[in-house]
């Protein structure tokens, strides 16, 4: 039996929309990460918070080729 349907809409609370917020944010760089080693892609994940704060994931390569094409 697997999971139910998340209903999809803000979270009011403002502690549980953070917690939520930082499980998901944990849990989409480590998919970007798993993607980018299985199927050997490049990729770059960009992400701001509700506050603004910016968190940020580059495969090794992208990285690299970013850092060949900026300087």
């Amino acid at each position: 039996m697997g999971r139910g349907r998340v209903e999809l809409k803000r979270i009011e609370n403002k502690i549980n929309r953070q917690v939520t917020f930082s499980k998901r944010r944990n849990g989409i760089m480590k998919k970007a990460y798993e993607l980018s080693v299985l199927c050997d892609a490049e990729i770059a994940l960009i992400i701001f918070s509700g506050r603004g704060k910016l968190f940020e994931f580059g495969s090794p390569e992208y990285v690299r080729s970013l850092d060949l094409g900026f300087n």
